[in-house]
């Protein structure tokens, strides 16, 4: 369709480049030209999650479809964790700094890092995977680079309802995204990582350190994707709404499981947080109790609840797919 800010013809995902194209850092507002945020403002002004016109659904349609059509051949036979937590996360945090850490330690593992590409936890796990061939005092150098925009602005209001762009807005992303797109830049070999985004979540800058991009119009697909294609594990670090959401999407996929062989480890980072601050651990174990015997006794096995990221890392890097499986 002619006047898309995208091209529903294209057939992969992205890579940082394309998104992120004619973004100055020394001119910030210049975010609002990427063809990332122009995609945003389109999808703003045909009606966000309820398309406008049949044009407007069979274009978002016909894009999405290219895009989780080649993420398929990016995850086969790959061994894919996902990483899953909250988007405050402030970048001078000891948090980020352990997701980054332990996500370091799964790419250096053999390990497809997979997030759904926001800021916070995500953009930290993507941030150590991309450096996992860097020595180590490279990814606290960089955090530290990074650590001059420690905490993202609030941009919700960052287009009006009729897609008109708020410019103090959109310089204060491009402030808070230049440090992350300046690192993104100098990394001389960045390790491979999979991000799924949406523009359901635009006014949320779009991690620049994954180095494969699956953006997305329809959220729903990318929710349930995320977690389904993540079958090495997903590691839940410190989240609120979304995150829980994410958790319960995953125990749903493990409890139905057709087969034990089917259900994947979920590791929780942060004890007291999943214990007594939001109790899902004990909660798990109540759901998993009712279910068949099986999948029972698989989620006895493969729960964990640490603040160890060592220990985290062994425990997915132990898990072996069944070739049935990774079919599926």
């Amino acid at each position: 369709m002619a006047g898309l800010p995208f091209d529903t013809e294209r057939r992969d995902v992205y890579a940082p480049g394309e998104l992120f194209r004619g973004f100055d850092a020394a001119r910030p507002v210049t975010y609002g030209d990427t063809m990332d945020f122009r995609s945003f403002r389109w999808f703003v002004e045909t009606g966000r999650g309820t398309p406008v016109d049949a044009d407007a659904a069979v274009a978002r349609a016909v894009h999405d479809a290219h895009v989780t059509f080649d993420l398929g051949a990016i995850i086969a036979d790959r061994r894919v964790v996902g990483v899953m937590g909250g988007h405050q996360l402030p970048r001078d945090s000891q948090d980020y700094l352990q997701v980054a850490e332990l996500a370091r330690d799964l790419a250096r593992r053999g390990m497809l890092v997979c997030s759904g590409g926001g800021p916070g936890a995500m953009e930290a796990a993507h941030l150590g995977a991309t450096l996992s061939r860097q020595a180590d005092p490279v990814l606290r150098s960089t955090i530290a680079a990074l650590a001059i925009a420690p905490l993202m602005p609030d941009l919700h209001g960052i287009l009006h309802p009729d897609g008109t762009p708020d410019p103090a807005l959109v310089d204060a992303a491009g402030e808070w995204f230049a440090p992350a797109w300046l690192a993104s830049l100098a990394i001389a070999d960045p390790v491979e990582s999979l991000s799924i985004p949406t523009w359901h979540y635009g006014h949320e800058p779009t991690s620049p350190f994954a180095t494969r991009i699956a953006k997305l119009f329809q959220n729903s697909v990318r929710e349930d994707g995320l977690i389904t294609i993540a079958r090495q594990g997903l590691v839940f670090t410190r989240g609120s709404a979304g995150t829980l959401q994410e958790v319960f999407q995953d125990a749903q996929q493990n409890y139905y499981a057709e087969h034990p062989d089917y259900f994947s480890p979920m590791v929780f980072l942060d004890t007291d947080y999943w214990t007594r601050m939001l109790p899902v651990g004990p909660l798990l174990d109540a759901l998993f109790a009712t279910a068949p015997a099986g999948v029972r006794h698989t989620a006895e096995r493969l729960l964990l609840i640490t603040d160890d990221i060592a220990e985290a890392a062994e425990h997915l890097d132990l898990f072996a797919a069944t070739r049935s499986r990774l079919a599926h």
